[in-house]
């Protein structure tokens, strides 16, 4: 999976590795603490949407300039900028609950989001670059599959402080919410220096004038089968992020009176049928096609989404637990498929895939409008749509006729 000369590149494989379970933490303790700021900031629906949907808005607007930056310092530096530039959105938030303006909130989760944007579009294309082509999407996959580590760490510490806080008057919840962010700042400073200071592979700190980029996208922009996997990675993080934000309201509106877990229960059960579907998903890359595999996984999405919104109820919600496994290994798979062979242009590729990242905030205006008109259970419609337009791509992408056989390539 990892080329030979990577060897004595160990330790910037762990940490690089790690930077994926890092903004795991990340995304999941923002949205966490994201209902407990607009209790203190007394948000509106319109407002919270925007809270919720801030870095896919961020992911659209700044992903072409990521890439820019990325070819002119390298990947490296890229990763240190983002881990920066994170921390300085993480200590925002602190002046932000001292003035309870919505305004700084929103400013300083755009910061943060930045960060992320930047942090990934730097590891993404040093992972892709460890071995050969032909194991990309299975080495892309064994790096996403740390996200999910994370994520069940944020959900623990989030519970952690929502608990902790609970009995405090409303006044002060917003210092004690913003406690958990200093001590992430802190720890991606740390994070910063270690990537600073250990050595990665020559490609990693690889510098090419920013002037060929445009012309690089133009290219990639002419390549339909490129394009579909931009919309479908927009599908796929429109299905997992819309689906993880209604959960909770799905939950108490099916099962009003459920008395074994509660509605946060069942979001955690969703996240970690994710991790298990993630680790499941990358070991059987070792044996089947990752594309052939995308496809069963996704046609498992469209009929738990359709359970989910046709059914509601008992049924409707465990449907909503297994899409964690149905979606688990679309963002990684959809992403290595496309950047695979994109050599020079992996880097302009991998920013132009984020870009369909913004799916994430189109979805989730639009679940609301359908939840505000119908109902939560109809608003799960959009998830099942996204996960039909991943299945399309799988079976339009399919195998490469010259393809070599997987079991072949285990030794790559």
């Amino acid at each position: 999976m990892f080329s030979e000369d990577m060897k004595k590149f160990r330790p910037a494989i762990v940490l690089t590795f790690g930077l994926f379970a890092l903004w795991g933490v990340g995304h999941r303790l923002y949205e966490t603490v994201v209902p407990e700021f607009a209790k203190v900031l007394e948000l509106n629906s319109a407002q919270l949407i925007l809270a919720q949907s801030v870095y896919s808005l961020v992911y659209l607007v700044f992903a072409v300039p990521a890439a820019i930056y990325s070819r002119t310092f390298g990947s490296k530096a890229t990763i240190v900028f983002g881990l920066g530039f994170w921390a300085v959105g993480a200590f925002l938030f602190y002046p932000a609950a001292l003035a309870h303006a919505y305004g700084s909130f929103l400013f300083a989760a755009a910061v943060m989001s930045c960060g992320y944007l930047f942090l990934e579009i730097g590891a993404n294309p040093i992972v892709a670059g460890m071995g050969p082509p032909e194991t990309t999407v299975r080495r892309l996959n064994f790096a996403h599959a740390c996200y999910p580590l994370g994520v069940l760490f944020a959900v623990y510490v989030g519970r952690w402080v929502i608990l902790s806080n609970d009995a405090r008057p409303l006044a002060q919840l917003a210092g004690a919410i913003v406690k958990p962010y200093m001590l992430l700042g802190l720890g991606l400073l740390l994070s910063a220096f270690l990537v600073d200071k250990i050595a990665f592979p020559p490609f990693a700190t690889e510098r090419v004038s920013h002037r060929k980029i445009l012309g690089e996208f133009r290219t990639l922009l002419a390549r339909p089968k490129f394009l579909a996997a931009v919309a479908a990675l927009g599908g796929a993080t429109a299905a997992r992020t819309g689906t993880w934000a209604l959960s909770i309201l799905y939950v108490k509106n099916s099962m009003p009176h459920a008395s074994a877990l509660t509605a946060d229960d069942y979001l955690l059960l969703t996240l970690v049928t994710y991790a298990i579907g993630r680790w499941v998903g990358a070991f059987l890359m070792f044996r089947f096609d990752p594309v052939r595999l995308l496809a069963v996984f996704a046609a498992s999405g469209v009929v738990l989404g359709a359970v989910a919104t046709l059914c509601g109820g008992t049924i409707g919600v465990y449907a909503i637990v297994g899409s964690g496994f149905s979606v688990s290994i679309m963002f990684a798979t959809i992403l290595g498929t496309a950047i695979k062979d994109l050599g020079p242009l992996t880097k302009a590729g991998t920013a132009l895939m984020y870009t369909g990242s913004s799916g994430i905030g189109i979805g989730l205006v639009i679940m609301y409008l359908i939840w505000t008109v119908t109902s939560v259970q109809f608003a799960m419609i959009v998830p099942t749509l996204g996960y039909a337009g991943v299945l399309a791509f799988a079976l339009f992408t399919g195998v490469p006729k010259a393809a070599q056989p997987v079991a072949q390539l285990q030794n790559g």
